[in-house]
């Protein structure tokens, strides 16, 4: 059985433009499952992941290079 976790999708200026609730098996790691959603959705600054009503972490996009 596995473990849901919440990906809250939050724009620079704070929206939230999308919301991924996904039940994840031991295996998988919520935080490539964060990075991914921020290579599919561009509009993202960061991705909160949340277990329940707690925040676990949050994965933000890197700063362009100089």
């Amino acid at each position: 059985m596995g473990q849901t976790f919440t990906f809250v999708g939050l724009a620079a200026d704070g929206r939230s433009p999308f919301l991924d609730v996904r039940v994840l098996e031991r295996e998988e790691d919520p935080a490539a499952h964060a990075r991914r959603l921020l290579d599919e959705h561009r509009s993202c600054a960061r991705i909160e992941v949340w277990n329940g009503h707690v925040r676990l972490f949050v994965v933000s996009r890197e700063p362009p290079p100089d």
